[in-house]
């Protein structure tokens, strides 16, 4: 059974960070901690140096990320601007996801909120919503994510942040992958393409060659035919695996270099006849070289269930079944858990011991399947329980910041209020000095305007209360009558509806043969629909009586699948008409009418020994 080979996009999903070489990221952190020892630079600067050692080192050691973090966060203490602060937290959101506590991510990416409202500075706010748009993109929220990249990047609009905005439409991309939105595809890869050139940084560009040709071969997949753009996804991939090999000592990121490999090897291994296998298994080389050295397990697995598969294409099952187990040794003793490819392994084992007709280890090698697919189900139950939590508490905190906001506000207000109360105060304690007459006759004055206030605002509430009365039971009286109506024109058009289908079906109903002349069966028909407008009249005052949002009501109980023919049923019965009697009004046979009510209850999900009136009666 085949592994599934992740393109570039599951790979940086699953992954979640970026893999350097040991020898360019030496120089990088070398030369952030010489800046970082220099006397002449700020504070502010001194927290961007920070926060950009802590994402460069936390691969290694993630506890001096933590610190240079956490010291971050400590020289933003003294600033006033929330830049810096809002930076520090948004870097402790990436490394409290690198270390599985969503939790305290998600309140690292509260603080960075409430710090980034506090600055003008648009590049830390557009970084910010970046980081929060992440931060749903890792909990598979793409609908959230997408909304809070796009609006990340109306703050980096004009910053000349060509770096941020590259990574941003890289995953604006992705989102319109597998077919979903091609053109929307095309046009954001075209946009991290164009911003990665700008920016000048060799990793931004190879990730935009790596966009490009997932367009392509996306593309190609919604249609097979099309053999020039399985070509172009080709190009692209061995353009970036170039550019990798001839920039190696500028490059940081090695993880975009392995997927591109991989990919390529499994184009030629999907597309290809198998005279391409020597191609597959040379990009599979270097995708497992560049794996080996920087623990990118999901891709060293993938290339070792590529291999398998060509063993299989060979029949030489044992060969296949050795290079699985050898790629489940690989991840034996790693830190990071990965239960679902496990279990995926296991199932490729299973079905390899099922060729060979060894029984006994199909059977051991499924129950070690269901044993890690438990473990990958039970972490997963575990990690939607904390991302709840954290979201939960997360929204709490935002709505306990704006009530913060807004008391602060009220605060300066009340503030201004009690200094203007106090200056006139002093001004009328310095007017009450000059005369004690006048201080009488004042505060007399006073009482009595303010009797009277008193007693003008006690009437003007009591106006305003039978106002309010009288709009409201005017608004009573207006609903009451516009729900006569809907329900009247409602009636009315089922009345015409009636009228229009008896006009059609009088030639049907006429008999020619009848001793009966033509006129005497016409007025027969038009008195026999005369006895039933006068028993639709008497049905139609409890119709009147149901709320007009019934048939809103009843569509949402069947999911929008009611016909305008199932409604008008549902009408009549509503009304209290017998099945016979729906048969008469409509032109149709009995049995018609109750294979209808069948296939509504049916719709509704209703139950054989559910009453469908009592049903309706209920939800009117």
């Amino acid at each position: 059974m085949q592994l599934p080979l992740k393109n570039l996009s599951s790979i940086l999903f699953c992954l979640l960070i970026f893999f350097k070489s040991a020898e360019a990221q030496k120089i990088y952190i070398d030369s952030l901690n010489h800046l970082l020892a220099q006397n002449s630079i700020s504070k502010e600067e001194k927290v961007n140096l920070l926060c950009k050692l802590a994402k460069a080192n936390f691969e290694k050691n993630l506890q001096l990320s933590f610190q240079q973090a956490n010291e971050a966060l400590k020289l933003g203490e003294g600033l006033k601007d929330g830049k810096s602060k809002a930076m520090a937290y948004a870097t402790l959101v990436h490394l409290y996801v690198w270390k599985k506590d969503l939790k305290s991510a998600y309140a690292s990416l509260d603080s960075a909120m409430y710090y980034a409202h506090k600055t003008k500075d648009r590049v830390t706010l557009g970084f910010v919503w970046f980081r929060s748009g992440w931060l749903d993109l890792v909990n598979d929220d793409n609908d959230k994510s997408a909304a809070k990249l796009l609006k990340a990047l109306d703050f980096l609009k004009g910053q000349h942040a060509d770096g941020y905005e590259s990574t941003i439409y890289h995953y604006l991309a992705s989102f319109y992958g597998y077919g979903n939105d091609p053109s929307k595809q095309q046009k954001y890869a075209r946009l991290c393409y164009l911003s990665a050139i700008k920016s000048k940084q060799i990793d931004l560009l190879n990730n935009a060659y790596l966009t490009i040709g997932q367009t392509y071969f996306d593309r190609f997949k919604l249609d097979t035919l099309k053999r020039n753009l399985l070509d172009s996804a080709l190009f692209t991939y061995k353009k970036s695996l170039q550019l990798s090999k001839k920039q190696e000592g500028r490059m940081l990121i090695y993880s975009n270099t392995a997927a591109a490999a991989l990919n390529t090897a499994n184009t030629y291994f999907q597309y290809f006849p198998p005279s391409y296998r020597d191609s597959a298994e040379k990009y599979v080389d270097i995708a497992m070289g560049i794996a080996t050295k920087t623990n990118l397990l999901e891709v060293l697995l993938n290339c070792y269930g590529l291999r398998s598969e060509y063993a299989l294409r060979d029949g030489n099952y044992d060969e296949a079944e050795k290079l699985l187990l050898t790629g489940l040794s690989k991840i034996s003793g790693s830190i990071i858990k990965m239960p679902l490819t496990q279990a995926r392994i296991y199932q490729g084992l299973a079905t390899i011991a099922e060729k060979k007709g060894n029984q006994q280890a199909a059977l051991n090698y499924l129950k070690q399947y269901f044993n890690y697919y438990k473990k990958a189900f039970d972490e997963e139950k575990i990690n939607s329980t904390i991302r709840i939590e954290a979201q939960y508490q997360s929204e709490k905190k935002a709505q306990e910041i704006a009530y913060l906001h807004q008391q602060t506000k009220y605060t300066k207000k009340l503030n201004v209020f009690y200094i203007i109360s106090g200056l006139t105060g002093i001004a009328a304690l310095l007017l009450l000095l000059m005369s004690y007459n006048y201080k009488l006759k004042a505060s007399i004055r006073k009482q009595e305007l303010i009797d009277q206030e008193k007693k003008a605002a006690e009437l003007r509430a009591q106006l305003k209360e039978v106002e309010a009365m009288q709009l409201q039971t005017e608004q009573v009286l207006l609903r009451e009558r516009q729900e006569r109506l809907e329900k009247e024109v409602l009636a009315s058009n089922l009345q015409i509806e009636e009228k229009n289908e008896l006009l059609e079906l009088i030639p049907e109903k006429v008999n020619i043969e009848s001793h009966l002349s033509l006129d005497e069966q016409i007025k027969r028909i038009v008195n026999q629909q005369k006895r039933m407008d006068k028993e639709f009249e008497e049905h139609k005052t409890d119709f009147f009586d149901t709320n007009p949002a019934f048939f809103e009501r009843l569509q949402e109980k069947a999911n929008q699948t009611l016909t305008r023919l199932d409604l008008k049923y549902c009408s009549y019965m509503l009304m209290g008409l017998t099945n016979k009697e729906v048969s008469i009004r409509l032109g149709i046979e009995p049995k018609s009418v109750r294979m209808s009510r069948y296939r509504i209850k049916q719709k509704l999900g209703l139950g054989k020994e559910e009453d469908l009136n009592l049903f309706l009666q209920q939800l009117g």
